[in-house]
Parts: C-alpha cells; sequence; structure tokens
C-alpha cells in the first residue's frame, strides 16, 4: 500500500498505522530493518512536535528533499548511508 496512492493528504493516525504495519524493509539493502523507534521518529520529523491532523503529498516530498540535502552536508560515511536508507524507505513508502 503507497499512502498518497489515489489522495493529496492523508491523517497522522492512518500514517502511524501504516508505519507500524508497514514492513521495515528498506528497499535494496536486502533484509535491513528499521526498527519501531526509528519509525517513530521518522512520523514526528513529518508531522512536528505540534499537533497535526493531516500532511500533504508536496509536504512529504519537500520533507524527503530536506532529508536528502542534509545527507549531503554530513561527512561521516556510515550517518549518510543512515540517511539514504531513510530516504529510500519514505520515498517506497509514500510512493514517490
Amino acid at each position: 500500500m503507497k499512502l498518497f496512492e489515489k489522495k493529496q493528504q492523508i491523517s497522522r493516525k492512518e500514517f502511524r498505522d501504516t508505519l507500524r504495519k508497514k514492513n521495515p524493509i528498506v528497499p535494496g539493502t536486502y533484509r535491513k530493518l528499521f526498527s519501531f523507534p526509528e519509525r517513530k521518529e521518522m512520523e514526528k520529523r513529518l508531522f512536528g512536535k505540534r499537533l497535526k491532523t493531516h500532511t500533504f503529498k508536496e509536504k512529504y516530498k519537500r520533507l524527503i528533499q530536506g532529508v536528502g540535502i542534509k545527507k549531503y552536508k554530513i561527512s561521516d560515511p556510515s550517518k549518510k548511508r543512515i540517511m539514504d536508507k531513510k530516504i529510500r524507505f519514505l520515498k517506497k513508502l509514500g510512493g514517490i
């Protein structure tokens, strides 16, 4: 299931439920999994600390682009790989 397959916005509850149920395998890494706390951190980054009920497809794309920009500013190669995995996971999850 892709989050933004037929919708332009999703609720926070829908995103949280999808993260809990979705297979956390990162594409292209052959069974590398994200733990539940890591997926929960991704939710907080997308929706922020304030109580927001919905997010839009364009905001989701901008979030992924922002993570990509941060990845290029990191000098540690292992941290870059982790950021790259998060980007691939979020793209696959959102259907982008």
